[in-house]
């Protein structure tokens, strides 16, 4: 019996290092550092010396982003057997003592903001994204954190510095989540942009996730690009809606402003939607629509693509 297992695991389809990371949500930097630095996935090469994995290695991989997503390091859960992980995965399932269970995974990716700590951080926030799915992802660790940074910012508990670190990495993790999704888009084109004077992009980011998993195509232009630009990447682009992201530190006055300009540059025709926090300080003009809620966008997207069809 114990031969004819290895024969059938001797012929077992090996998968490359970018089929593990569609199935596991790490990235392939992720795995090769895992290698390194813990010994764990160690991969057969290729000839050629590509990477090549089994089907046992993806399913220890799942576990590990599972028990991080719980709360765990890296360094805690990568070095475990497949068997390790199934009973402290067990353990929290049941509520044992066990320590994760009780654990504050907000909490523990605002620590990696304070110490810098972009391993663990991309890490964690990966493996969180493919144990959730995208929009819970957000709604439950990036929208979260993004309050948190805020807000221990304002209580200087950490400085600048760190928010802008924080910002960089959520938005590489997010573009991350977004590629396949992106790839296998085929509704019609989203412009998405902040307009002048704002310059965070974050909320971007998130926006243009919530696109592709509605099936439509973003094209993200950045911050603080000037209408006229945006405008012109409409008519480039011969895009279906524009989106606009806006912060509390923009929302206000100037911004309904811009606003106001934009929807006078458009066709009536095409949608526009502003959606952020700070969408709460201002009185969108006619024929902008404000779609604050990540879910509501997304139903928003979902319509924009049944109309488009």
């Amino acid at each position: 019996m114990n031969e004819l297992k290895s024969a059938a695991s001797s012929r077992a389809p090996l998968l490359t290092i970018g089929a593990v990371s569609r199935a596991t949500g790490l990235s392939p930097d992720i795995l090769r550092v895992w290698q390194k630095r813990y010994g764990f996935p160690v991969p057969r090469r290729k000839p050629s010396g590509h990477r090549l994995y089994s089907a046992s290695d993806v399913r220890r991989l799942r576990r590990i982003a599972e028990a991080i997503s719980n709360g765990h390091r890296p360094a805690q859960v990568v070095s475990l057997p497949e068997a390790g992980l199934e009973t402290l995965l067990a353990e929290e399932d049941h509520g044992l003592p066990g320590g994760a269970a009780l654990f504050n995974p907000v909490a523990a990716l605002l620590d990696h903001v304070k110490n810098h700590r972009r391993g663990d951080l991309s890490t964690q926030l990966l493996a969180d994204a493919a144990a959730m799915g995208p929009l819970e992802f957000l709604e439950k660790r990036i929208a979260p954190l993004t309050d948190e940074v805020g807000e221990a910012w304002a209580r200087e508990e950490i400085g600048i510095h760190n928010e802008h670190f924080y910002s960089e990495c959520a938005e590489d993790v997010l573009r991350t989540v977004r590629l396949p999704y992106e790839r296998q888009a085929r509704g019609p084109s989203v412009i998405l942009a902040t307009l002048p004077g704002e310059h965070h992009g974050l909320g971007l980011q998130m926006v243009a996730l919530v696109t592709a998993v509605a099936g439509l195509r973003p094209h993200v232009l950045g911050t603080d690009v000037p209408v006229a630009q945006v405008a012109e990447a409409w008519v480039t682009r011969n895009a279906e809606a524009i989106g606009i992201s806006v912060s509390l530190s923009t929302g206000g006055p100037e911004m309904r402003r811009h606003l106001s300009g934009l929807r006078d540059t458009i066709p009536m025709t095409v949608p526009i939607f502003a959606g952020g926090k700070g969408t709460r300080r201002i009185s969108a003009p006619p024929g902008v629509e404000v779609v604050e809620d990540l879910r509501k966008v997304h139903d928003w997207m979902r319509s924009l693509r049944a109309r488009a069809s």
